[in-house]
């Protein structure tokens, strides 16, 4: 019976790109190509399933099983999907070491504006303690991750309500910022460029 347990192989992967290209119509309702395929396939099918004169309760079984199959597959696709989404999520949430030292680097920020979150004076131990950690994290995590820390803080600080003289200050230290990233990457390439011709 081999040439039987073919046929009824074949015909379960023609049900299989059907029901295949019945999913990529949905999700592509305005695409005629899917559509198209589908009806392709369809007519494949059906014609198989002519060809074969099996019992409907027969095709019933076989069409069954592939339907369980490909549910089954669609909802590990879905099951994959969720857990990368989360995993990529948890990836874009800020660590709690660039927290604090975008915390800090706000309060240096703020002091400098005269604008103290919650008006209390800093003693200088605290704030060259603030000043030690925010070196350390510096040290460790290269320029382009400070950079774009001390970026947000800007922003942040840009939408609080400031008078003229503290947005005046911090265009100020935002040109600073901006010009720090230049010497930063400029020193960076140069040093790129000494070790290429080193080589």
């Amino acid at each position: 019976m081999p040439a039987t347990q073919d046929f009824e192989k074949d015909l379960a992967n023609k049900y299989a790109d059907l029901l295949s290209a019945k999913e990529k119509e949905m999700l592509n309702p305005d695409n005629v190509g899917y559509q198209w395929k589908r009806q392709k396939l369809e007519t494949l099918y059906q014609d198989t399933v002519l060809k074969s004169k099996y019992p409907k309760e027969k095709l019933q079984t076989i069409e069954d099983e592939v339907q369980k199959e490909h549910d089954n597959q669609v909802n590990e696709s879905e099951q994959f999907k969720q857990a990368y989404k989360q995993n990529v999520l948890e990836k874009l949430q800020p660590t709690k070491e660039e927290t604090n030292y975008k915390d800090a680097y706000k309060e240096q920020v703020l002091a400098s504006l005269d604008k103290q979150p919650d008006e209390k004076e800093e003693s200088p131990e605290e704030v060259q303690k603030r000043e030690q950690e925010m070196k350390t994290f510096e040290e460790k995590h290269g320029y382009e991750k400070v950079y774009e820390l001390k970026r947000e803080v800007l922003d942040e600080i840009s939408e609080m309500d400031l008078t003229p003289v503290q947005k005046e200050k911090l265009n100020q230290v935002d040109k600073d910022l901006e010009k720090e990233k230049e010497m930063k990457l400029e020193k960076k390439q140069n040093k790129t460029h000494e070790q290429e011709i080193e080589m």
